[in-house]
C-alpha cells in the first residue's frame, strides 16, 4: 500500500526505503485531474462556510447574498434588474423569489420602484448600505485570499483562471439543466448542525 506523492504512487521498498522509480515517474492525468477537482470542491467548501459566516454578520441568508452580487453586477454593466430577472438569476419561483426581495427590501439592502419605460415592470435596486455591508463582510475574504496568492506568478495565475473559468462554466452549464427551487428558504443554523 503506497502514499499519494505528487500524482504518483509511492511504494515503500521495506526498511523505509521509497522506491524512487515510482516517485519519479510522470504522473498519471487522472490522478492530476482528481486532485484539481478534489481542491475545487475544497475551496468551494470552505469558500460557502466563509459566505455563510459573513452573511450571519450582516444579517443574511446565502440567497440574499447570491441577489445582492446579481444586483450590483447588473447595475455595474447598465443593467436594470425586474424581480424576475432576479428569480431567473438565481433559479427560483416567483413566490421564492418575492420573499428574497421582501427580505431585501426590508433589511434595508434593496429597494423596488416601478420602471421608467414600463410602469408595469417593477425593478429591484440595490442599496448603499448593501454595497457597505458586502465591503465589511467580504473584504477580510479577498484579502486573505489575494495574500494567499500573490507569490504566484502571471503565467500560474492564468492557468489557474482558465481552470476556474472552465470548471464554473461546466457547473453553470449543469445549472441549467435543473428546475428552479420552489423555496428561497433556507435551513435554520441549529437544524443544519443536526443533520
Amino acid at each position: 500500500m503506497g502514499q499519494p506523492y505528487g500524482g504518483s504512487t509511492v511504494k515503500p521498498t521495506g526498511c523505509g526505503r521509497v522506491d524512487s522509480r515510482t516517485v519519479n515517474s510522470a504522473p498519471d492525468p487522472h490522478d492530476s485531474l482528481h486532485a484539481v477537482t478534489t481542491a475545487l470542491r475544497d475551496f468551494g467548501e470552505s469558500a460557502d462556510r466563509m459566505v455563510d459566516l459573513a452573511g450571519r454578520a450582516v444579517g443574511l441568508y446565502r440567497t440574499d447574498l447570491r441577489a445582492l452580487s446579481i444586483l450590483m453586477r447588473r447595475a455595474s454593466a447598465g443593467l436594470e434588474t425586474s424581480a424576475s430577472d432576479l428569480g431567473g438569476h438565481l433559479r427560483l419561483t416567483k413566490p421564492a423569489t418575492t420573499a428574497v426581495v421582501d427580505r431585501l427590501v426590508e433589511s434595508g439592502h434593496a429597494t423596488r420602484a416601478r420602471s421608467q419605460q414600463d410602469r408595469r415592470r417593477v425593478l429591484v435596486h440595490h442599496t448603499d448600505s448593501a454595497v457597505r455591508d458586502g465591503m465589511a463582510a467580504f473584504a477580510p475574504m479577498g484579502g486573505a485570499l489575494r495574500a494567499a496568492l500573490a507569490d504566484f506568478t502571471d503565467e500560474e495565475l492564468r492557468t489557474a483562471l482558465q481552470v476556474i473559468r472552465t470548471a464554473t462554466a461546466s457547473l453553470t452549464e449543469l445549472e441549467s439543466t435543473l428546475p428552479a427551487q420552489d423555496s428561497a428558504a433556507e435551513p435554520r443554523e441549529d437544524a443544519r448542525e443536526a443533520s
